[in-house]
Parts: C-alpha cells; structure tokens; sequence
C-alpha cells in the first residue's frame, strides 16, 4: 500500500510540473501514452536541471565581479 502512495504522489507531482512549466492542462497531460509521460517528464527533469545549474553560473559569475 505504501509504495502505491508513493507512486500516486509522485504522478501528481508530476503533472503538477507540467502544468507549471509547460502550462498544459490536465487533459493534455493524462491524455498522453504512458511511454510519452515518462519521455517528457525526462526532458522536463532535463530542463529544470539545466536552468538550476544556469541560475547557479549567473549568481557565481555575479560574485566573481
């Protein structure tokens, strides 16, 4: 039972990004194969890491002036 609260949590939060950084509704994101959901939430995971390590550059090269 735990492990599938754990997997209903982490869908949710999921599709919850989607909807932030994408702007997509609900309908849009449920209506995706399972395949698709898990390619876009890797690319999702991609870009979100890619922007952290941006914003981290930005704010070193703003201390090192």
């Amino acid at each position: 039972m735990a492990m599938m609260h754990t997997n209903l949590v982490n869908h949710y939060e999921r599709v919850f990004a989607f909807q932030q950084y994408h702007r997509w509704s609900i309908a849009e994101i449920e209506d995706m194969l399972p395949w698709e959901f898990e390619v876009m939430t890797s690319l999702l995971e991609n870009y979100i890491q890619k922007v952290e390590l941006d914003r981290k550059q930005a704010a070193l090269n703003r201390a090192a002036l």
